[in-house]
C-alpha cells in the first residue's frame, strides 16, 4: 500500500549535480552543474533516502536487485523550489518558479513586456511542409528596445501575479533572489604516502542554498511503499546532505488570484511548464495532432478538444543521469525547457474556467510524469489578431 508524503529537502552544504559535459570542458578546466536538480535527480535522493530506512529498519543491505525491485513503486509527482526566511514555517507563498518565456526583460525599461501572440504574414522557410506548425501564431514586439537577461527565479507573488494577466516591474537578474555559485576544489590522496595526488586535482560549481537571512529546498509531493518517516537524505554528486521535513499540502495548491482570474472565463489558456516537459515529437505536447490545418487535441482534465495557436518555447534540453542500481549513464532525453510557454482556444469557442485551472495546477503532461518531469500551471490568454 502506497503513501502520499509531501517534503521538503533542505540541502546544508549546497548542491552539485554534474550536468552533461566532462570534467575537462572548458579553458577553466573545472566540471559544470546545474543550477537546480532535474526532478530525476530528485527521485533518486528520495529512493535512496527511502531505501537506507528500509536497511536500518531491517538490519539488512539491499542488493542491486533490491534497489531495482523495492524501489520502483515510489513515484515523484508535483515538485516545485522553496525559499524562506530562516525560522519561518513552509508556506505556498515561499514557492519560486521558472520565469516565463513569454516575459520580456528589455534594457532601460522597468515593466517587464507581455509577449503576446499573433498571426503572422509569412511563412518559415524549409522543406517540411507543415500546414499546422505554419499556422502557429508569433510573438508580438511593440518596440525595437534591447532584451536583457531575465532572473533565474520569480517569487510565488511574481508567477500569480503574471497568470492572472498581471503586469510587473522588472527586477534584475542579479537580484538577491538568485542562487549563488562557488567554486570546491578536490584532490586525490595517495593511499601508500598520503600526500596529493597532482595528476587528480579537479574543481566544480557548488549552488549555495543557504545564506545569512535565508534558505532554499526542493518540496515534493511523492508516492512511497509505506509510511516511512525521512529525517535526512543526499541529493546529487558528492552526496551532499538535505534535511527532510513535512510540507503542509497548500504548498500544492492553485493561488487564490489565478482562480480568480478563470472565475470570470476566459476565451484562452496559456501553460507553462513548471519541470522539463517530455514529448514523443520534441516541442508538440503528446495528444496535438495535425487536422485542418491546425494542432488539436485533449488536456488532462479539460472538457472537450483543444486548438494550439502558439508555442514560445526555448532551445530544448539534454537530460541524461546516472542509474545508480547498474552503474551506468541513463540514456539521454531532449526535453522542453521549464518556462516554456504554450497558448490554446478550445475548439468550440466555449472559455476556460476555474474548474479548468484547478484541474491543470501543476498537473502532468506528456512522459515521465511519474518522475517529476512534465508539469505545468494554467494561466489566462486573451488572444488577439495581427494589425498588419
Amino acid at each position: 500500500m502506497s503513501t502520499t508524503t509531501r517534503l521538503a529537502f533542505i540541502p546544508r552544504d549546497g548542491i552539485f549535480c554534474k550536468d552533461g559535459r566532462g570534467w575537462f570542458t572548458s579553458s577553466s578546466g573545472r566540471g559544470h552543474g546545474l543550477d537546480w536538480p532535474w526532478p530525476s535527480t530528485i527521485l533518486g535522493a528520495l529512493r535512496t533516502a527511502w531505501g537506507r530506512g528500509e536497511e536500518a529498519r531491517t538490519s539488512s543491505l539491499f542488493s542491486r536487485e533490491d534497489w531495482r525491485t523495492r524501489t520502483a513503486a515510489i513515484h515523484l509527482g508535483r515538485a516545485i523550489a522553496l525559499r524562506r526566511a530562516h525560522g519561518e514555517g513552509w508556506r505556498a507563498d515561499h514557492a519560486m518558479w521558472p520565469v516565463a518565456t513569454d516575459a520580456q526583460w528589455l534594457d532601460k525599461r522597468d515593466a517587464v513586456r507581455r509577449l503576446e501572440p499573433v498571426e503572422r504574414a509569412t511563412r518559415t522557410l524549409g522543406r517540411d511542409d507543415d500546414d499546422a506548425r505554419e499556422a502557429l501564431r508569433w510573438p508580438s514586439f511593440d518596440d525595437a528596445q534591447k532584451p536583457i537577461a531575465p532572473p533565474r527565479w520569480w517569487t510565488s507573488d511574481e508567477l500569480t501575479t503574471w497568470l492572472a494577466g498581471g503586469a510587473l516591474l522588472a527586477r534584475s537578474a542579479d537580484s538577491k533572489l538568485a542562487t549563488v555559485r562557488r567554486r570546491q576544489a578536490h584532490v586525490s590522496i595517495h593511499a601508500d604516502t598520503m600526500t596529493a595526488d597532482d595528476g587528480k586535482l579537479f574543481s566544480h560549481d557548488v549552488v549555495e542554498t543557504f545564506d545569512a537571512t535565508s534558505e532554499w529546498a526542493i518540496g515534493v509531493e511523492a508516492e512511497l511503499p509505506n509510511e516511512a518517516v525521512l529525517r535526512t537524505a543526499t541529493v546529487g554528486s558528492d552526496s551532499r546532505v538535505a534535511r527532510v521535513e513535512s510540507l503542509p499540502a497548500t504548498v500544492f495548491e492553485p493561488p487564490v488570484r489565478v482562480l480568480e482570474a478563470f472565475r470570470a472565463k476566459s476565451r484562452g489558456l496559456r501553460l507553462m511548464a513548471t519541470t522539463p516537459l517530455c514529448f514523443r515529437n520534441g516541442w508538440l505536447p503528446d495528444g496535438m495532432e495535425s487536422s485542418d490545418g491546425v494542432y488539436r487535441g485533449a488536456l488532462p482534465g479539460v472538457a472537450g478538444d483543444v486548438v494550439l495557436r502558439a508555442a514560445f518555447v526555448a532551445r530544448p534540453l539534454a537530460i541524461s543521469g546516472w542509474d545508480m542500481a547498474d552503474s551506468k549513464p541513463k540514456p539521454t532525453s531532449r526535453m522542453v525547457a521549464p518556462g516554456a510557454v504554450y497558448f490554446f482556444e478550445r475548439a468550440s469557442g466555449e472559455p476556460f474556467d476555474e474548474g479548468d485551472a484547478r484541474a491543470l495546477w501543476l498537473a502532468p503532461l506528456g512522459a515521465r510524469t511519474d518522475a517529476g518531469f512534465g508539469r505545468v500551471v494554467p494561466g489566462i490568454f486573451s488572444p488577439r489578431r495581427s494589425t498588419r
